[in-house]
């Protein structure tokens, strides 16, 4: 065990002054937490640096009836519980509680408080050691519940606890609610699923079609056979809002009488205006171009992504009562500062539209790349020429060398560094070297020239060969010439596509500074190191984001940043984004895994072209969407990570079925709500909070009350399931219930189902089977703890019959 500071708190308090001191890092040691046993096998995440006991405190181990019923003070022992005679008479449900806690010598020590606030049990949290050696589980800061795919038989039946955050959402740079609307998609409520999706990414059916997927690689599905297939199940939930656009686009049903300006309708500028317009405010947005849509309309080419669609969301987007003005150059038709003094605030996301030379001699005689894709995606097919150099590795090199190939030329890919280094998508890359494009590695343009007596336009490209050396800035082998490796190769047309940069001419000269040094603190709905630069406030009441911001990123980047600077604007004003409850809102909560989840299941695929059949067609979508129920099948596959431990407190589960209170030195608390149903926490104290008494109400005259507990071997095991019941009669009929299931969930579960079918009814055997199956009613067992369900619906036909 590591040395810790000791204090023996006299008072209240005192104990709360030291817990103040120690700002979070000391633990309160009352007797029943076994918080000892945790230090000396090193389970808990952190060590503390104090432990405060407040066992010496006076006056706080009391049982009193009054007239309203019970108080008992938080250090009153388990054992002082199990023999009250007005806890047997009144409260017997708390009373066999306690008694089944240990042994006598336990109870002797233990306190009701400390049973309360002990922590969970789950043997890959507590003792590790037995299992072969430490493990990082969820509750120690480590990725996945081992017990998800591991030994489950004494865990959860009706879900896990929640994380603050999960593994697949903290990589989405929307920062989607990823398990909250696979659940939704599970349960076969598509309505709910859109809604919830919408919350964080309000143009699905176009990342669904285009996102890189940051969210798979992190997935804990893939530690199980393969992760499960986000986009595919995002793409279908888009397809489906998209399809009833006037049920999820609607118009605010209050007007806030402020107007916004956005300026760009790229991903960032869309995005933005959606959740500005939501909230009720009135928005237009500026669009230099003759469409909407930016960048998605006039850069992405149609196999990706269909023209169709796009049009098809931004007339959602106007259907809300977003103004597009089209046509429309900010910067010279109209200024900065005029839609500064025109509108409440102002958030350019312009893009970056402006791109990077190669810094070549001769640079003149080569075209851009993204001029080629603005070109062809507004309808001018012209073919530059037959061989047609390009220049570059990233995601435009990608896209110009496959609509090269589509339009008929023969595109070759000339790229510094190797296969691995390029920076543009794997899969994007994969389809380029499947459908034939040829790639030179290794190979750095240095001259362009006009080609001599060979008749027609050609260019003669000058390359020298590239060798990998020491890690530059951005973490990759810098490429180094070799010296004497120059050679040349001739080309009808030398595209360059190395890359984009903002253009920040059009901004104020006052506020480029700002813009170009960018964030200086990530906000909250931004997180993660796949995210480029949010959004950031530039003064007054102008505001900044997306590609302007940070160069060249992602949809789902630029989605984040247009969210996250609505949230900027709003601040400004005084108003807030107010749309969800955070990113685990109603995840983890009661029944939320199904059975499938740990079956091994194929992932679903969709049905893409062939590379013979992609490249006959610039506009036939290469990838198709999965049907709805396919959608639903794989989202089945989603673990919806969390904790399946189990509260291990006897004493909790009795002090629900009696309707008791938790008083705290800063609160009270019904004890259905004391136990956090998050997988970082066990209860709700805070870091100063310390359990003071337990009140319980008087029970009905009559009542029967019991509290069943199912172990492997006596007195020492804690629950494998237990129940504790009041049953109350007035003429052999049923009056009240409250029956409430432990050891099967995260907290003590109220069986409410059960509850409902008893009242107003006699008590018979058959009756009370009937409520057992009910209280089981949604369980879903993990691969090992089926056989807890058969034994949990037992126990509560016995202690509804008594």
């Amino acid at each position: 065990m590591k040395s810790f500071i000791h204090h023996d708190a006299q008072s209240i308090d005192e104990a709360v002054r030291l817990l103040k001191t120690y700002k979070g890092k000391a633990l309160l040691n009352a007797g029943g937490t076994d918080l000892l046993g945790s230090l000396k096998q090193g389970t808990l995440k952190e060590y503390p640096e104090a432990l405060i006991n407040i066992k010496p405190i006076t006056n706080l181990d009391y049982i009193k009836e009054e007239k309203e019923g019970l108080r008992i003070g938080a250090l009153a022992t388990l054992a002082d519980v199990t023999k009250s005679p007005t806890i047997r008479k009144g409260y017997r449900a708390l009373a066999e509680a306690a008694k089944s806690v240990a042994t006598p010598l336990v109870r002797n020590m233990c306190t009701i408080g400390g049973n309360l606030a002990q922590d969970v049990r789950c043997w890959y949290y507590r003792y590790p050691e037995q299992l072969g050696g430490s493990i990082k589980c969820l509750r120690k800061g480590g990725k996945i519940c081992n017990a998800l795919v591991g030994d489950n038989r004494y865990h959860s039946l009706f879900g896990a606890a929640p994380l603050d955050e999960y593994p697949c959402t903290s990589r989405c740079p929307a920062h989607i609610n990823i398990p909250g609307y696979m659940a939704s998609v599970r349960s076969g409520d598509m309505s709910e699923a859109a809604r919830m999706l919408l919350d964080y990414n309000p143009i699905p059916a176009i990342t669904g079609r285009v996102c890189p997927v940051f969210c798979e690689p992190e997935c804990n599905r893939g530690a199980f056979d393969e992760p499960v297939a986000i986009r595919c199940v995002e793409r279908a939930v888009g397809d489906y809002v998209l399809e009833r656009a006037s049920d999820f686009y609607t118009p605010p049903k209050q007007e806030s009488g402020k107007t916004m300006a956005v300026v760009g309708s790229g991903p960032a500028g869309v995005a933005a205006a959606y959740y500005l317009r939501r909230l009720g405010h009135r928005v237009k947005v500026f669009e230099k171009l003759p469409e909407a849509g930016g960048m998605l309309l006039y850069s992405l080419p149609e196999y990706r992504l269909p023209k169709d669609v796009v049009r098809k969301q931004i007339r959602a987007l106007a259907g809300m009562g977003i103004t597009f003005e089209l046509g429309k150059t900010v910067g010279k038709d109209v200024t900065i500062v005029d839609l500064m003094r025109r509108f409440a605030a102002v958030f350019v996301a312009a893009g970056a539209w402006k791109e990077r030379p190669l810094g070549i001699k001769g640079e003149k005689l080569t075209l851009s790349g993204l001029q080629l894709l603005n070109r062809v995606n507004a309808g001018d097919t012209t073919l530059p020429g037959k061989r047609v150099a390009v220049v570059g590795g990233g995601n435009v090199a990608m896209d110009v060398a496959r609509t090269l190939l589509r339009l008929g030329a023969e595109p070759v890919v000339l790229y510094r560094r190797t296969r691995d280094e390029m920076p543009g998508f794997k899969d994007e890359i994969e389809k380029a070297i499947e459908e034939g494009i040829e790639f030179q590695f290794l190979t750095l343009p240095t001259v362009a020239s006009k080609a001599v007596g060979q008749g027609g336009d050609k260019i003669v490209l000058t390359c020298i060969r590239m060798q990998l050396g020491a890690p530059d800035a951005s973490g990759r082998p810098q490429p180094v010439p070799i010296k004497g490796s120059e050679f040349t190769a001739t080309f009808d047309a030398v595209i360059k596509a190395i890359g984009e940069e903002p253009d920040l001419s059009l901004l104020p000269a006052e506020f480029r500074t700002a813009a170009r040094k960018g964030p200086t603190v990530q906000g909250p709905t931004v997180q993660g190191p796949t995210v480029q630069g949010p959004a950031v406030h530039l003064g007054k009441n102008l505001f900044a984001g997306g590609d302007l911001l940070s160069g060249p990123s992602t949809v789902a980047q630029a989605i984040g940043s247009g969210r996250e600077a609505a949230r900027l604007m709003l601040q400004s004003l005084n108003l807030a984004l107010k749309l969800d409850q955070g990113p685990t809102a109603g995840n983890g909560e009661g029944r939320v895994f199904s059975s499938p989840s740990f079956v091994a299941a194929a992932r679903v695929r969709p049905t893409e072209l062939s590379a013979s059949e992609r490249v006959k067609s610039l506009d036939a979508e290469e990838a198709r969407g999965v049907s709805l129920s396919d959608a639903g099948a794989e989202a089945f596959r989603c673990f919806n990570c969390g904790c399946v431990s189990v509260g291990p407190s006897d004493v909790g589960i009795a002090l629900v079925a009696l309707d008791a209170t938790i008083v705290t030195n800063k609160r009270t608390i019904e004890a259905g709500d004391f136990f956090s149903t998050s997988a970082t926490e066990v209860t709700k104290l805070r870091t100063d909070e310390l359990i003071t008494e337990i009140r319980i109400p008087k029970q009905p005259e009559g009542a029967r009350q019991n509290y069943l507990k199912f172990t492997l071997r006596e007195p020492v095991e804690f629950a494998i399931v237990s129940v504790a019941s009041v049953i109350a009669e007035k003429n052999g009929i049923c009056d009240k219930a409250r029956i409430v299931l432990g050891a099967v969930a995260p907290v003590p579960l109220r069986a409410y189902g059960a509850e409902q079918l008893l009242v107003g009814k006699a008590i018979s055997e058959s009756l009370a089977a009937e409520a057992g199956a009910i209280a089981l009613q949604g369980a879903e067992p993990l691969s090992k703890n089926e056989y807890k369900a058969e034994i949990a619906k037992v126990l509560v036909k016995r202690a509804i019959l008594g």
